[in-house]
Protein backbone atom coordinates (compact mmCIF):
# COMPACT_ATOMS: atom_id res chain seq x y z
CA UNK A 1 0.00 0.00 0.00
CA UNK A 2 1.12 3.36 -1.01
CA UNK A 3 0.80 7.06 0.48
CA UNK A 4 -2.84 8.75 -0.58
CA UNK A 5 -1.11 11.70 -2.24
CA UNK A 6 -2.50 14.02 0.64
CA UNK A 7 -2.50 18.00 -0.27
CA UNK A 8 1.33 19.06 0.11
CA UNK A 9 3.07 16.03 0.54
CA UNK A 10 6.46 16.03 -1.08
CA UNK A 11 6.66 12.37 -2.90
CA UNK A 12 3.53 10.02 -3.84
CA UNK A 13 4.59 6.12 -4.19
CA UNK A 14 2.37 3.28 -5.11
CA UNK A 15 3.10 -0.72 -4.23
CA UNK A 16 0.64 -3.62 -4.37
CA UNK A 17 1.20 -4.26 -8.25
CA UNK A 18 -1.86 -6.48 -8.03
CA UNK A 19 -11.33 8.52 -39.55
CA UNK A 20 -7.83 8.76 -41.48
CA UNK A 21 -5.23 9.84 -39.85
CA UNK A 22 -4.57 13.03 -41.97
CA UNK A 23 -8.59 13.64 -41.26
CA UNK A 24 -7.88 13.33 -37.09
CA UNK A 25 -5.19 15.21 -37.10
CA UNK A 26 -6.90 18.15 -39.26
CA UNK A 27 -9.48 17.40 -36.53
CA UNK A 28 -7.18 18.15 -34.01
CA UNK A 29 -6.12 21.02 -35.82
CA UNK A 30 -9.20 22.79 -36.15
CA UNK A 31 -10.03 22.03 -32.06
CA UNK A 32 -7.09 23.39 -31.08
CA UNK A 33 -7.19 26.86 -33.55
CA UNK A 34 -11.12 27.01 -32.14
CA UNK A 35 -10.56 27.01 -28.80
CA UNK A 36 -7.72 29.14 -28.48
CA UNK A 37 -9.43 31.92 -30.34
CA UNK A 38 -12.35 31.42 -27.92
CA UNK A 39 -9.97 31.38 -25.30
CA UNK A 40 -8.70 34.67 -26.21
CA UNK A 41 -12.08 36.41 -26.76
CA UNK A 42 -12.72 34.95 -23.53
CA UNK A 43 -9.74 36.43 -21.88
CA UNK A 44 -10.21 40.13 -23.41
CA UNK A 45 -14.16 39.85 -21.83
CA UNK A 46 -12.80 38.67 -18.78
CA UNK A 47 -10.45 41.62 -17.65
CA UNK A 48 -13.87 43.95 -18.10
CA UNK A 49 -16.48 41.64 -16.62
CA UNK A 50 -15.21 39.65 -14.13
CA UNK A 51 -16.00 41.52 -10.89
CA UNK A 52 -19.87 42.31 -11.97
CA UNK A 53 -19.46 38.38 -12.93
CA UNK A 54 -18.57 37.32 -8.98
CA UNK A 55 -15.37 35.63 -10.41
CA UNK A 56 -13.94 33.85 -12.84
CA UNK A 57 -17.41 32.58 -13.97
CA UNK A 58 -16.12 28.84 -13.64
CA UNK A 59 -17.56 27.62 -10.70
CA UNK A 60 -20.92 29.59 -10.28
CA UNK A 61 -22.22 28.33 -13.51
CA UNK A 62 -20.84 24.62 -13.10
CA UNK A 63 -23.77 22.87 -11.96
CA UNK A 64 -22.62 22.94 -8.31
CA UNK A 65 -21.95 26.93 -8.10
CA UNK A 66 -20.85 25.87 -4.15
CA UNK A 67 -18.34 28.05 -1.97
CA UNK A 68 -15.92 31.00 -3.22
CA UNK A 69 -14.96 31.78 -6.98
CA UNK A 70 -11.98 30.37 -8.02
CA UNK A 71 -9.96 31.81 -10.76
CA UNK A 72 -9.50 30.28 -13.90
CA UNK A 73 -6.54 28.06 -14.79
CA UNK A 74 -4.64 30.82 -17.16
CA UNK A 75 -3.93 30.26 -20.91
CA UNK A 76 -0.65 29.39 -20.18
CA UNK A 77 -1.99 25.81 -18.58
CA UNK A 78 -4.59 25.33 -21.39
CA UNK A 79 -7.44 26.26 -23.58
CA UNK A 80 -10.35 27.89 -22.07
CA UNK A 81 -13.94 27.02 -23.49
CA UNK A 82 -17.50 26.27 -23.25
CA UNK A 83 -18.83 23.48 -25.27
CA UNK A 84 -21.81 21.56 -24.67
CA UNK A 85 -21.24 17.93 -25.33
CA UNK A 86 -23.52 16.35 -28.21
CA UNK A 87 -25.96 13.72 -26.58
CA UNK A 88 -24.86 11.38 -28.93
CA UNK A 89 -21.49 11.92 -27.23
CA UNK A 90 -22.94 12.01 -23.54
CA UNK A 91 -24.79 8.74 -24.25
CA UNK A 92 -22.17 6.54 -26.09
CA UNK A 93 -22.25 2.83 -24.32
CA UNK A 94 -19.01 2.47 -22.24
CA UNK A 95 -18.18 -0.33 -20.10
CA UNK A 96 -16.08 0.21 -17.11
CA UNK A 97 -13.13 -1.62 -15.29
CA UNK A 98 -15.74 -4.03 -13.80
CA UNK A 99 -17.69 -4.84 -17.17
CA UNK A 100 -20.61 -2.50 -16.23
CA UNK A 101 -22.20 -0.40 -18.62
CA UNK A 102 -21.63 3.08 -18.72
CA UNK A 103 -21.57 6.84 -20.06
CA UNK A 104 -20.42 10.07 -19.50
CA UNK A 105 -24.48 10.87 -19.20
CA UNK A 106 -24.48 8.25 -16.25
CA UNK A 107 -21.85 11.03 -14.30
CA UNK A 108 -24.16 13.86 -14.58
CA UNK A 109 -23.95 16.68 -12.44
CA UNK A 110 -20.31 15.92 -11.44
CA UNK A 111 -17.35 17.39 -12.54
CA UNK A 112 -15.33 15.28 -15.26
CA UNK A 113 -11.91 14.80 -15.94
CA UNK A 114 -11.16 12.97 -19.03
CA UNK A 115 -8.20 11.87 -20.33
CA UNK A 116 -7.29 9.03 -22.93
CA UNK A 117 -4.80 6.54 -21.74
CA UNK A 118 -3.09 2.89 -23.58
CA UNK A 119 -2.08 0.66 -21.09
CA UNK A 120 0.44 -0.79 -22.86
CA UNK A 121 1.98 2.72 -23.64
CA UNK A 122 5.43 3.48 -22.37
CA UNK A 123 6.26 6.53 -23.13
CA UNK A 124 3.77 9.45 -21.82
CA UNK A 125 0.11 7.44 -20.98
CA UNK A 126 1.89 6.19 -17.67
CA UNK A 127 2.97 9.87 -16.33
CA UNK A 128 -0.73 11.35 -17.65
CA UNK A 129 -1.91 8.37 -15.01
CA UNK A 130 0.27 9.36 -12.31
CA UNK A 131 -1.03 12.25 -12.61
CA UNK A 132 -4.71 11.82 -13.17
CA UNK A 133 -4.61 9.40 -9.66
CA UNK A 134 -2.47 11.91 -7.30
CA UNK A 135 -5.44 14.65 -8.62
CA UNK A 136 -7.89 12.41 -7.92
CA UNK A 137 -6.35 11.24 -4.42
CA UNK A 138 -6.02 14.87 -3.48
CA UNK A 139 -9.85 15.92 -4.89
CA UNK A 140 -11.18 12.38 -2.37
CA UNK A 141 -8.94 14.00 0.48
CA UNK A 142 -10.48 17.03 0.25
CA UNK A 143 -14.51 15.17 0.57
CA UNK A 144 -15.26 16.76 -2.86
CA UNK A 145 -14.69 13.16 -4.75
CA UNK A 146 -18.20 12.92 -4.55
CA UNK A 147 -18.68 16.25 -7.01
CA UNK A 148 -15.54 14.63 -9.10
CA UNK A 149 -14.95 11.76 -11.93
CA UNK A 150 -11.79 11.25 -13.13
CA UNK A 151 -12.54 9.00 -16.35
CA UNK A 152 -9.68 7.20 -18.28
CA UNK A 153 -11.15 6.00 -21.41
CA UNK A 154 -8.84 3.79 -24.04
CA UNK A 155 -7.45 4.61 -27.30
CA UNK A 156 -6.76 0.66 -27.91
CA UNK A 157 -10.35 -0.95 -27.54
CA UNK A 158 -8.96 -4.41 -28.63
CA UNK A 159 -6.31 -4.69 -26.05
CA UNK A 160 -7.68 -2.81 -22.85
CA UNK A 161 -10.53 -5.48 -21.93
CA UNK A 162 -12.36 -4.54 -18.94
CA UNK A 163 -9.63 -7.16 -17.13
CA UNK A 164 -6.41 -5.19 -18.54
CA UNK A 165 -8.27 -2.15 -17.41
CA UNK A 166 -8.99 -3.51 -13.95
CA UNK A 167 -5.32 -4.72 -13.54
CA UNK A 168 -4.17 -1.51 -14.49
CA UNK A 169 -6.25 0.42 -11.98
CA UNK A 170 -5.16 -2.26 -9.25
CA UNK A 171 -1.48 -1.19 -10.04
CA UNK A 172 -2.00 2.08 -8.36
CA UNK A 173 -2.91 0.55 -4.94
CA UNK A 174 -5.77 1.95 -3.20
CA UNK A 175 -7.22 3.47 -6.60
CA UNK A 176 -9.49 6.44 -5.51
CA UNK A 177 -12.68 6.08 -5.61
CA UNK A 178 -13.65 8.56 -7.97
CA UNK A 179 -10.63 7.09 -10.48
CA UNK A 180 -12.95 4.68 -13.55
CA UNK A 181 -10.96 3.54 -16.58
CA UNK A 182 -13.25 2.37 -19.33
CA UNK A 183 -13.47 1.01 -22.71
CA UNK A 184 -15.83 0.60 -25.42
CA UNK A 185 -16.71 -1.05 -28.92
CA UNK A 186 -13.52 0.25 -31.54
CA UNK A 187 -16.65 2.00 -33.10
CA UNK A 188 -17.73 3.66 -30.04
CA UNK A 189 -14.05 4.73 -29.00
CA UNK A 190 -12.87 6.13 -32.34
CA UNK A 191 -15.99 8.28 -31.95
CA UNK A 192 -15.63 9.43 -28.92
CA UNK A 193 -11.79 10.36 -29.55
CA UNK A 194 -12.82 11.84 -33.35
CA UNK A 195 -15.49 14.19 -31.21
CA UNK A 196 -13.04 15.30 -28.64
CA UNK A 197 -10.01 15.56 -31.25
CA UNK A 198 -7.49 13.12 -29.94
CA UNK A 199 -5.43 11.40 -32.74
CA UNK A 200 -4.09 7.82 -32.89
CA UNK A 201 -2.76 5.92 -35.38
CA UNK A 202 -1.94 2.39 -35.34
CA UNK A 203 2.27 1.72 -36.00
CA UNK A 204 4.20 -1.47 -36.52
CA UNK A 205 5.58 -2.69 -33.23
CA UNK A 206 9.04 -2.02 -32.39
CA UNK A 207 12.19 -4.49 -32.22
CA UNK A 208 12.62 -6.28 -30.12
CA UNK A 209 8.49 -6.29 -29.85
CA UNK A 210 7.67 -5.87 -26.25
CA UNK A 211 4.93 -7.66 -23.83
CA UNK A 212 1.66 -7.29 -22.25
CA UNK A 213 3.34 -6.55 -18.75
CA UNK A 214 -0.33 -8.60 -17.62
CA UNK A 215 -0.26 -11.38 -19.81
CA UNK A 216 3.09 -11.77 -21.14
CA UNK A 217 1.50 -11.95 -24.49
CA UNK A 218 4.02 -10.29 -27.35
CA UNK A 219 2.91 -6.88 -28.67
CA UNK A 220 2.10 -6.99 -32.60
CA UNK A 221 1.43 -2.95 -33.06
CA UNK A 222 1.65 -0.29 -31.45
CA UNK A 223 -0.43 3.35 -31.18
CA UNK A 224 0.90 6.84 -31.79
CA UNK A 225 -1.34 9.21 -29.66
CA UNK A 226 -1.53 12.81 -28.52
CA UNK A 227 -2.27 13.34 -24.90
CA UNK A 228 -5.02 15.67 -23.60
CA UNK A 229 -6.50 16.09 -20.32
CA UNK A 230 -10.62 17.77 -20.84
CA UNK A 231 -12.25 18.79 -17.98
CA UNK A 232 -16.21 19.05 -18.16
CA UNK A 233 -18.53 21.00 -15.98
CA UNK A 234 -22.04 19.55 -14.17
CA UNK A 235 -24.18 20.61 -17.07
CA UNK A 236 -21.98 18.64 -19.36
CA UNK A 237 -20.12 21.52 -20.80
CA UNK A 238 -16.44 21.11 -22.57
CA UNK A 239 -14.80 23.93 -20.45
CA UNK A 240 -10.83 23.41 -20.79
CA UNK A 241 -8.36 21.48 -22.09
CA UNK A 242 -4.57 20.09 -21.28
CA UNK A 243 -2.07 19.44 -23.90
CA UNK A 244 0.94 17.21 -23.34
CA UNK A 245 2.05 14.81 -21.04
CA UNK A 246 1.68 14.69 -17.23
CA UNK A 247 4.87 16.23 -15.03
CA UNK A 248 5.02 13.94 -12.50
CA UNK A 249 5.95 15.65 -9.13
CA UNK A 250 9.82 14.77 -7.95
CA UNK A 251 10.19 11.99 -5.94
CA UNK A 252 6.77 10.37 -6.88
CA UNK A 253 7.60 6.83 -7.12
CA UNK A 254 5.19 4.80 -9.86
CA UNK A 255 4.12 1.53 -9.41
CA UNK A 256 7.35 -1.31 -10.11
CA UNK A 257 5.38 -2.90 -12.73
CA UNK A 258 4.66 1.02 -14.75
CA UNK A 259 7.94 2.07 -14.28
CA UNK A 260 9.79 -1.28 -15.23
CA UNK A 261 7.33 -0.53 -18.58
CA UNK A 262 8.64 2.77 -19.39
CA UNK A 263 10.91 2.83 -22.70
CA UNK A 264 13.78 5.18 -22.56
CA UNK A 265 11.68 7.88 -23.96
CA UNK A 266 9.33 6.96 -21.30
CA UNK A 267 12.22 7.30 -18.46
CA UNK A 268 13.54 10.57 -20.30
CA UNK A 269 9.99 12.37 -20.19
CA UNK A 270 9.51 11.19 -16.60
CA UNK A 271 12.70 12.48 -15.53
CA UNK A 272 13.28 15.61 -18.03
CA UNK A 273 9.30 16.70 -18.61
CA UNK A 274 9.23 19.66 -20.84
CA UNK A 275 7.25 23.06 -20.64
CA UNK A 276 3.89 21.37 -21.98
CA UNK A 277 3.61 18.91 -19.26
CA UNK A 278 0.79 19.76 -16.89
CA UNK A 279 0.81 19.38 -13.17
CA UNK A 280 -1.14 18.35 -10.63
CA UNK A 281 -1.36 21.39 -9.45
CA UNK A 282 -2.84 22.94 -12.63
CA UNK A 283 -5.26 20.00 -12.48
CA UNK A 284 -6.71 20.95 -9.03
CA UNK A 285 -6.90 24.31 -9.82
CA UNK A 286 -9.13 23.22 -12.82
CA UNK A 287 -11.30 21.30 -11.14
CA UNK A 288 -11.66 23.79 -8.18
CA UNK A 289 -12.37 26.34 -10.59
CA UNK A 290 -15.25 23.95 -12.07
CA UNK A 291 -16.38 23.31 -8.30
CA UNK A 292 -16.35 26.54 -7.25
CA UNK A 293 -14.23 26.17 -4.44
CA UNK A 294 -10.44 26.27 -4.08
CA UNK A 295 -8.96 22.46 -3.50
CA UNK A 296 -5.66 22.50 -2.13
CA UNK A 297 -2.61 22.36 -4.40
CA UNK A 298 0.28 22.19 -2.24
CA UNK A 299 2.11 25.22 -3.80
CA UNK A 300 2.30 28.81 -2.01
CA UNK A 301 0.36 31.28 -4.16
CA UNK A 302 2.52 33.68 -5.53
Amino acid sequence: MGSTGMPGSAAVSWSGDGGSAEAEMADVQRRTATGAAVAAVLALLAAGCSTAAGGSGGGSDSGSGRGDAVSAPGMDVGTRIDHALPADILHLPLTDQDGRPTSLAAFKNKVLVVSDIMTLCAETCPLDTANVVQTAQRVEADHAGSDVEFLSITIDPARDTPAQLAAYRRLYSPPPADWQTLTGSPAVVQKLWKYFGVWYQKVPQGKPPAKNWRTGQTLTYDLNHSDEIFFIDGRGHERFVIDGAGHVQPGTVLPPTVRNYLDSEGVNNLEHPDSSSWTVPEGLQTVGWLLGRPLPTGQKSS
